[in-house]
Formats: structure tokens, C-alpha cells, sequence
């Protein structure tokens, strides 16, 4: 029997505002890449995402976002240390937070929706793979979008140092599910990635369940349990 949910975050729940993507675009010409077009800049921050995620899921490991931004800088000669990229990182949160992501769900029916799961006796955490933007930032949306207070805990592959569909990412699910004496045989890991999600929580024999972003039907399966 199903008694705690473990949901991922991007594309399941949220997607990401476009309005982000081109102030960062805007942060970088104006900042560092003044001799660089906006067009170039875009497409070496998808090329480095992409990149990045490839690595992060066949290596099972988190590439820091500060490395992402440092390659990108990189590509054009510019080499920064450490307390300057935390700097540019922490910018760019700020512009985030301006720029929040968008609930895929209608935030009513999405919050009524884990409020019955609750009253079910049901728990939920998020597992979650992070590149640009870190857990503690996400952490910090979901507060802003009214969505925190539903989860029991957060993991990130940032904060944990792997990434799904490492078997180390979904153990770590495991230990926090344990801490909250919730065994194996009750937990339930939803994504809208087959590699990342599903046969990651498949090869910790995790259940697991695939939802399609365009076809939204999460809440109708989160109903129906």
C-alpha cells in the first residue's frame, strides 16, 4: 500500500520562466560578455545545461552551478575564483526569484489536492536534480508559491552530491523514509523522466510512476490513489 510520495520538481510540478532566461542572458552581456550576442549566450547556457545533465545522470554525479557558469565564462577567457562566481550565482537568484517558475497545475486544485492526500495520512517529499539553480533556492520557491508546507523533506542532488538515477540518490530517499519509519514497500516515485526517475526508483525496487507534463496527469493519479 502507497503511504508516501515522492515527487520530482522540474516538469512534474513546476516549469521554469522563460522571462529568467533572457535577464540572465541580459546579466551576462551586460556584465561580462559585452562583445558576445544574446543569441550565442543563450545557446551556450542550453548547450552547457544539457551537457551537464547527461553527466550528472550517467556519472551520478551534481555538477555544481557555480562550474556551469565558470564554463561558460571559460569559453570566452574570462576565469573567475570562487567568491566571484558565489557572486554571480547569487545575483542571478535574485533575478530568479523575480522570475519564479510556473505551477504546471492550477495552484488551487494542486493544493486541495495534496490537502486530501495529508487528511489521507498520506506524506510526500520532493527528489529532485538541480544545474543552475540549487536546492536552497528551490527550497525558497516553493515557500514564495505556497507549496513548501506539503513536503516532509526535500532532497537535492546538489546538497547530496549525486544525482537520480544513481542508486545513491534514490538510498538516500530510502534513509530519509526511514527516519520517518516509512518502509520501501509504501513509497511511490513520480517523474517525468523514464531514465532519471523511473528507472532510477526501478532499480532500488522504489515504485514508480511516469506523468507527462503536456498531458497533466498528476493530480488525477494523486486523486485516485
Amino acid at each position: 500500500m502507497i503511504k508516501h510520495i515522492s515527487l520530482d520538481l522540474w516538469n512534474t510540478l513546476l516549469i521554469s520562466n522563460p522571462n529568467f532566461s533572457v535577464e540572465r542572458v541580459n546579466y551576462f552581456s551586460n556584465n561580462y560578455l559585452s562583445n558576445v550576442s544574446n543569441d550565442l549566450i543563450t545557446k551556450e547556457i542550453e548547450n552547457i545545461g544539457i551537457e551537464t545533465d547527461l553527466t550528472n545522470m550517467s556519472e551520478g554525479i551534481s555538477i555544481t552551478s557555480e562550474k556551469m557558469y565558470s564554463k561558460l565564462l571559460s569559453k570566452h577567457n574570462i576565469i573567475l575564483d570562487e567568491s566571484q562566481l558565489k557572486k554571480i550565482y547569487s545575483d542571478l537568484e535574485l533575478i530568479f526569484f523575480k522570475n519564479l517558475p510556473s505551477i504546471i497545475y492550477k495552484k488551487d486544485i494542486l493544493k486541495k489536492c495534496f490537502e486530501n492526500l495529508l487528511l489521507k495520512d498520506y506524506s510526500l517529499n520532493i527528489s529532485s536534480n538541480t544545474a543552475y539553480i540549487k536546492g536552497k533556492t528551490l527550497i525558497s520557491v516553493l515557500e514564495k508559491l505556497e507549496l513548501k508546507q506539503y513536503f516532509k523533506f526535500f532532497i537535492f542532488s546538489d546538497e547530496i552530491n549525486y544525482s537520480k538515477p544513481s542508486i545513491k540518490f534514490f538510498e538516500k530517499l530510502l534513509k530519509n523514509c526511514e527516519k520517518h519509519k516509512i518502509n520501501k514497500e509504501n513509497i511511490i516515485h513520480i517523474g517525468d523522466s523514464i531514465e532519471a526517475d523511473i528507472n532510477g526508483a526501478n532499480q532500488c525496487e522504489i515504485k514508480s510512476h511516469y506523468v507527462d507534463k503536456k498531458q497533466r496527469k498528476l493530480v488525477d493519479f494523486l486523486n485516485n490513489l
